[in-house]
């Protein structure tokens, strides 16, 4: 026969311990959350107003579109790392947390590319050793996207092959 021995007590300041430690990760994530959502806004705001700088045309239209999509796509990264603090509140978010920090990281490649492309259209690249350095850049972006687009589907395909078996 197996020796079974009964489940040992956890003593109690252990366990007050713990509930104290999982009180003030909370509180924290909080105002992780919280300073996210401002961020967000204020970015969202600086947004706008360089969009409202295309009426009165202080800079070319090229440039401010740039920055308009330039603050809208670090807005997008602000959120989707809030939906990551948001996850972590659940209690199963092992898996659940590698995406968002994907998504990330696409919007943040595409992001510094557009960023590149503005440069190269706005400066005077005589200068081969420059040119060929943003060149190098955006491949190295264009995989890195392609790298996490599959890690994307990868992990999709893992949950999926998890809800049928």
């Amino acid at each position: 026969m197996l020796d079974s021995q009964p489940p040992r007590r956890r003593h109690w300041f252990d366990i007050q311990f713990q509930s104290m430690i999982w009180t003030l990760q909370q509180i924290m994530y909080g105002a992780v959350a919280l300073s996210i959502i401002i961020a967000t806004g204020v970015v969202i705001i600086d947004a706008v107003s360089a969009f409202f700088n295309i009426l009165h045309a202080t800079e070319s239209v090229g440039h401010t579109v740039l920055t308009v999509v330039d603050r809208l796509l670090l807005a997008l990264m602000l959120l989707e790392i809030l939906h990551t603090v948001e996850i972590t509140f659940d209690e199963g978010f092992h898996l659940a947390c590698v995406e968002p920090f994907l998504f990330v990281g696409i919007i943040a490649s595409i992001r510094r590319i557009l960023i590149i492309s503005i440069e190269i259209s706005h400066q005077n690249i005589a200068n081969q050793l420059l040119f060929k350095s943003f060149m190098i850049e955006t491949a190295v972006l264009g995989v890195l996207i392609l790298s996490f687009i599959y890690g994307l589907v990868l992990l999709r395909k893992s949950r999926i092959r998890g809800k049928i078996a």
